[in-house]
């Protein structure tokens, strides 16, 4: 199992999908997928005139990245793009697992 940051998914018992944030030795950092493809993106008029051109009517603020999220899914699924979706109790098996609850990150660092 080569698990890689960004790329893969972890799926928990409950269906919640995280990233993998970092790698240490044998242990994994995650994060949840949504969030943490909130913290993708700055807050600005351009970002708010892609989704009112994505959406036809008003929709919540997490539709976005949900949506982002589920064409991950697809798109890793159907072999589109490279990447494996794992399950939490698989990895556990391997790793030590960090997850990170309440993710902050500066938004001009990569």
């Amino acid at each position: 199992m080569e698990i890689l940051p960004i790329r893969d998914l972890i799926q928990d018992e409950l269906g919640n999908y995280y990233i993998v944030k970092a790698i240490n030795g044998k242990k994994l950092t995650l994060v949840n997928a949504i969030i943490h493809h909130s913290f993708r993106r700055i807050l600005s008029e351009d970002f708010v005139a892609e989704v009112n051109k994505q959406y036809d009517k008003g929709v919540a603020v997490g539709q976005y990245f949900t949506d982002a999220l589920k064409s991950k899914i697809e798109s890793i699924s159907t072999g589109k793009t490279p990447g494996g979706i794992y399950k939490l109790s698989d990895i556990q098996k391997e790793y030590d697992i960090e997850v990170i609850s309440l993710y902050e990150k500066d938004v001009n660092v990569n």
